[in-house]
């Protein structure tokens, strides 16, 4: 049983509500509108779902499915789990830095945890990342623990904790081979080794059939560009620091929020050079042996993997459960202890902790803005443009790449008619509906004398469509990368 401290308690507690803060702000994106699309089914049609498409999130569709039969579809209320794995996280990482040197170590490692904008940009998504974070930390809590008192129980919590970690991730596999590496380099840990091994089967099976049933559905990952030049950069600066999904033509995609760039360079260089201070402090601590595995092994697995297989793996939010370990470098000085220049390296710890704070003040702000995500998905503003225009008997049309937002807000389409659906997501068992062309669908959608369209701004091949049935455009309302217009019958 985990004894907690005042300290782990308080940590957590604040982080819950330094993340918590504004989480309902922005507006769901892509991925999160694919979770609500998934779990809004019925569950044998989710389960069949997750035989076509999206296997590898099987584990948490079905939690959010539960979750949402509870508390709804608000953005808050679909968030608030991965709110709830920060927080934890937050915990145990205190419990961590406790069991390997102090309290004042490990609510440094906490604080730093929690202020990369990663880890924010996790505590306020629904997806699973958040909680594949908790799941690395706990499994780090309870192998730290079993260093202290090698015990069966504990390696049977263990091989629980990889099995739901796993599950909700293949890729968090690679973190029991960054453990195993800390094992062997270990010698303490290493005299436990029949205990890794047993434990092995609770993270090893379930990635291969994790990994058997992703390889038939390895199309959801061809839009990812194969690793190149851009690595380092997506390596160092947004997988810890930055919200984007990977560097293009020396850009990051997407564009980032007004300060973004700012609170990642700047916290990319205090947080390195804190973390290779503390590498180097202290590399004869057991921290380093934990940390740097956990650090390097994963990114290192998924890249080499890529490259063998000329396949496409490497996202920067796919290794989210990285984001402890470098926290754990970072606070190392804080470990040190004696008078003089040690002394002097707490200090630069603290005051380290408070630039870090307000550097990071740009990104933190800018993710809880409606469009803090990716401003090409600009659902929520599609969705009230559509409630402002639309009456009774109204129809809209709306084209595949848009149907998401749908998706994601299907409130604001009711009682409307929807003239170019074929076969809905649930039916296709996809994450969007299928869709028709305007011509196709001509003699549904002039049915009625007023349509709502809803295209990506710049395009007007639906447009265009429409005018051919007769339809003239009225009032208009541009977001940021949809355009939402009301149409009329001449």
């Amino acid at each position: 049983m985990i004894k907690l401290s005042w300290a782990s308690v308080s940590a957590g507690l604040l982080a819950f509500i330094y993340s918590g803060i504004g989480s309902w702000r922005p507006s769901f994106w892509t991925d999160e509108a694919a979770t609500i699309s998934a779990v809004r089914r019925s569950f044998p049609d989710l389960m069949a779902m997750l035989g076509s498409i999206d296997a590898v999130h099987g584990a948490y569709y079905i939690l959010i499915f539960g979750w949402t039969r509870l508390f709804g579809y608000s953005e808050l209320a679909v968030r608030f789990p991965s709110l709830i794995a920060v927080a934890i996280s937050a915990l145990l990482m205190v419990e961590i830095g406790r069991k390997l040197s102090s309290v004042r170590y490990g609510v440094l490692a906490a604080a730093a945890l929690v202020l990369l904008p990663r880890a924010q940009y996790a505590a306020t998504d629904a997806r699973s990342y958040a909680l594949t974070l908790l799941g690395a930390v706990a499994a780090t809590y309870v192998l730290v623990s079993i260093r202290e008192n090698p015990r069966l129980v504990k390696w049977a919590a263990y091989a629980l904790v990889g099995v739901v970690t796993v599950s909700l991730s293949f890729y968090s596999v690679f973190l029991f081979v960054a453990h195993a590496v800390t094992l062997l380099w270990d010698q303490k840990l290493r005299e436990n080794w029949r205990g890794m091994l047993a434990a092995s089967v609770g993270w090893i099976a379930p990635a291969l059939y994790v990994g058997c049933i992703a390889s038939q559905q390895q199309f959801q990952i061809s839009w990812i560009r194969p690793v190149g030049p851009s690595f380092p950069f997506e390596f160092a600066l947004l997988q810890f620091f930055g919200d984007g999904y990977f560097a293009k033509e020396g850009r990051v995609a997407p564009v980032p929020t007004p300060g973004e760039d700012f609170s990642m360079v700047a916290l990319a260089i205090l947080m390195w050079t804190a973390a290779a201070a503390g590498l180097i402090l202290c590399r004869r601590h057991f921290l380093v042996r934990l940390a740097l595995p956990w650090l390097v092994i994963p990114a290192l697995a998924v890249i080499s993997a890529s490259l063998v297989t000329g396949g496409n793996y490497y996202l920067p939010r796919y290794l989210t459960f990285e984001l402890p370990a470098l926290a754990i470098l970072a606070a190392a000085p804080a470990t040190l202890h004696g008078a003089g220049a040690l002394r002097r390296i707490r200090i630069a710890s603290a005051v380290g902790a408070a630039i870090a704070l307000c550097v990071s003040v740009p990104s933190y702000v800018g993710q809880r803005t409606q469009y803090g995500r990716d401003p090409q998905d600009d659902f929520r503003y599609i969705a009230t443009s559509v409630e402002k225009l639309s009456g009774p008997g109204d129809a809209f049309v709306i084209g595949p790449a848009q149907d998401l937002a749908y998706q994601a807000y299907p409130d604001s389409f009711k009682g409307l008619a929807d003239p170019t659906l074929g076969i809905t997501a649930a039916e296709w068992k996809r994450i969007f509906d299928q869709r028709f062309d305007v011509a196709s669908s001509a003699t549904k959608i002039l049915q009625h004398p007023t349509v709502i369209l809803v295209e990506k701004t710049g395009e007007s091949t639906m447009a265009g469509a429409l005018r051919k049935l007769g339809y003239a455009p009225g009032e208009s309302l541009q977001g940021p990368a949809t355009t939402v217009t009301k149409y009329s019958l001449k």
